[in-house]
């Protein structure tokens, strides 16, 4: 959800101990993710003229071999007096972790601190988004805030530009200010505004498009048709050139002559990430990365922002056109017919899965992964041959990892919990593939994934490649990927619950039990179908897990006769 500085301040008066206030504080008011949380000691703070800054580390540090900081952040005067405090209250030195918790463990109790404050549902991300939204609401520059806070590109902060609630923050995002561009700021703020309402506006349009021409097609219409704005195209690249997707307010002629003229600004769009404002016959010309690697793109828009201005808004806009056409490469995948599978074989240098097989001599298995909403990705390991202890040890070494737990431990395995910040899987997904097995053995891991059928299997083999250059592809084939219908579904799943199973759980929905506040309570529910309330929760967990393992994954044959 969006905090404002209301909420936050009261989840700040939700916590009921040093060490949970200062968490979040850290959180909310310095921009720092758990992760970094855990990696904090008391000597990385230090004074810089007037203010406190603070060394923020994006790896572990071990011994006197210490990294350098991955980022600088200011802190707040009572924010630095807190952190001292505290280190000193707990009798701890320089080099000693602040937390003696884990980055998980600080996710968790700052979701307890959470849960303790009525009418508030937050994350971690979703403190850092306030903290970013109240430096833009104050007036700091957006690539500034984006410094602060860690974060990779000016549009990973489009969210919060876009949402129509901070008027005044896409005001101060304008680069409106002072007496001398007063007479501008109006018309500046107005156009950004303009933009970014379009953007808004385009998540919601897109989201039954099923072909990228058709995402790129009404990106261009809907910002052509902004006051203020000239043009607007979308090209991509197809192998070693640069192809127009769409076109909007301007000749298709006209276009291709920008993209002759204006070569190094389009190579530093597609080819290097930057964001360039060019001079040309009819005006300035923006342009903005779309993507990364072989998948890149680019949209470009004629405005008469500012150049520094025109730069971030463009930069945001073309972040919400990218999420969108992964958004709808990820939907035809799921419902195509037909799928493109491919093999990469994947180093102990590349894959935290290959580096337990080889330093444990085990063997890996990912039984599930969840995307998680700061980019990481959850992984849940099946491992034979090593005992549990040993794999979270060696998992949490490693680079790439920001925390790992034992979930289950049996003879000489276990299963295991792992997040992940850097893998191979991560650039797949962000290319709009989808995992489909990742086993490791002998120091070497498989990862395959799925491709809708009409995708651009080199963009995506390119976009994991570039990113991770020892990882290599062994395999590509098209194979059927059939999509279940709902009744199909429901067929499928009726055949695994016994009849006493089904009862409960329809008549748990039809109930309201599962509505909150609930309509029935479990005892009502229990009287309702003539068993006792202990047997009812029994019956109604059981099929719970049927369901979900239905929805998730293939059940397997062992576990449907339960």
């Amino acid at each position: 959800m969006s905090l404002d500085r209301e909420a936050y301040q009261r989840v700040r008066r939700a916590a009921r101990t040093h060490r949970e206030e200062l968490v979040v504080r850290l959180c909310g008011e310095a921009g720092l993710r758990p992760a970094e949380q855990a990696r904090v000691r008391p000597g990385d703070l230090f004074e810089h003229h007037s203010g406190h800054l603070l060394a923020v580390f994006d790896t572990g540090r071990a011994g006197e071999n210490s990294p350098e900081p991955a980022r600088e952040t200011a802190l707040p005067a009572e924010v630095a007096r807190d952190l001292r405090q505290y280190a000193a209250s707990n009798g701890l030195g320089d080099d000693e972790p602040l937390f003696s918790v884990s980055a998980r463990r600080l996710s968790m109790l700052l979701g307890e601190v959470v849960d303790r404050t009525a009418g508030v549902d937050a994350s971690a991300t979703d403190l850092r988004r306030q903290f970013a939204a109240r430096l833009l609401d104050d007036g700091v520059p957006p690539e500034t805030v984006v410094e602060l806070g860690g974060w990779e590109r000016l549009d990973s902060l489009a969210p919060l530009l876009a949402d129509p609630e901070r008027d005044d923050l896409i005001a101060a995002v304008s680069g409106a200010g002072g007496a001398d561009s007063e007479p501008q700021g109006g018309v500046t703020a107005g156009l950004t505004t303009a933009l970014l309402d379009a953007t808004a506006d385009l998540a919601d349009t897109l989201g039954d498009a099923d072909r990228q021409e058709a995402v790129a097609t009404t990106a261009c219409e809907r910002l052509a048709g902004v006051d203020g704005v000239r043009f607007a195209w979308a090209a991509e690249r197809v192998g070693d050139t640069v192809t127009l997707q769409a076109v909007a307010g301007a000749a298709e002629r006209t276009v291709r002559r920008q993209l002759d003229n204006h070569r190094e600004a389009v190579e530093a769009a597609v080819g290097e990430g930057e964001t360039r404002t060019v001079e040309g016959a009819n005006g300035t010309m923006t342009l903005a990365p779309i993507g990364a690697g072989d998948a890149a793109g680019l949209l470009a828009l004629g405005t008469a922002l500012p150049d520094d201005t025109a730069a971030d808004a463009v930069a945001a806009v073309a972040g919400q056109v990218g999420h969108a056409l992964t958004a709808v490469e990820r939907k035809r995948l799921l419902l195509a017919d037909a799928v493109v599978e491919l093999d990469f074989r994947c180093p102990a240098s590349a894959s935290v899965v290959a580096d337990l097989s080889a330093a444990l001599d085990c063997r890996v298995e990912l039984s599930g992964v969840v995307p998680v909403d700061d980019g990481s990705l959850l992984y849940y390991l099946d491992v034979e041959g090593s005992g549990a202890e040993a794999v979270v040890t060696r998992a949490d070494a490693a680079d790439g990892v920001d925390d790992a737990r034992v979930l289950a431990e049996y003879g000489d395995g276990a299963t295991v919990e792992v997040v992940v910040t850097d893998t191979p899987a991560i650039a797949l997904l962000d290319a709009g593939g989808r995992i489909h097995s990742l086993v490791a053995t002998d120091g070497t891991a498989t990862l395959t994934g799925e491709l809708a059928g009409d995708a651009d299997v080199r963009a995506a083999v390119g976009a994991v490649t570039e990113i991770h250059p020892a990882v290599d592809l062994l395999a590509k084939r098209r194979t059927d990927h059939p999509a279940e219908t709902a009744t199909g579904f429901r067929e499928r799943l009726s055949g695994r619950l016994s009849d006493r199973q089904a009862t409960v759980l329809r008549a748990a929905y039809r109930a309201g039990y599962f509505e909150w506040p609930r309509d029935s309570t479990a005892e009502e529910l229990a009287d309702s179908v003539g068993v006792s309330s202990p047997t009812l929760h029994n019956h109604l967990r059981k099929a719970e897990g049927k369901l979900l393992t239905a929805f998730f994954e293939q059940l397997p044959s062992r576990e449907a006769d339960r």
